[in-house]
């Protein structure tokens, strides 16, 4: 949850990342895969622009850690890293969002 101000809504966001990480080396054609956990964190801002309709734009970056794939030379592992960096973009609709929240002044 983050704060609003007339309809703009500006967020952070993290957890838990997975994926298989894979690498290959031509030279010695070898390869090697492995499931991987970690980690991500980013934010993100979005914006309503009509009734139910809201457009937003997100930034996450992702680290499954360093794993060992391969081992072309024996006793001396080959570790692959892998990290990413990831924008994207959306456009929501809210079904039976019902009336925007009622501001009360005291």
């Amino acid at each position: 949850m983050g704060p609003t101000w007339d309809g703009l809504f500006i967020y952070l966001t993290g957890g838990l990342a997975f994926g298989e990480v894979s690498a290959f080396d031509s030279l010695f054609a070898v390869s090697g895969r492995e499931w991987r956990i970690g980690w991500t964190f980013g934010g993100g801002l979005e914006v309503m622009f009509a009734p139910n309709w809201s457009v937003k734009v997100e930034y996450l970056h992702v680290d499954l850690g360093t794993g060992v794939l391969y081992d072309i030379v024996p006793g001396t592992p080959e570790r692959v890293h892998f990290e990413a960096d990831i924008v994207r973009a959306g456009l929501n609709f809210r079904f039976n969002s019902g009336p925007p929240p009622v501001r009360v002044k005291y």
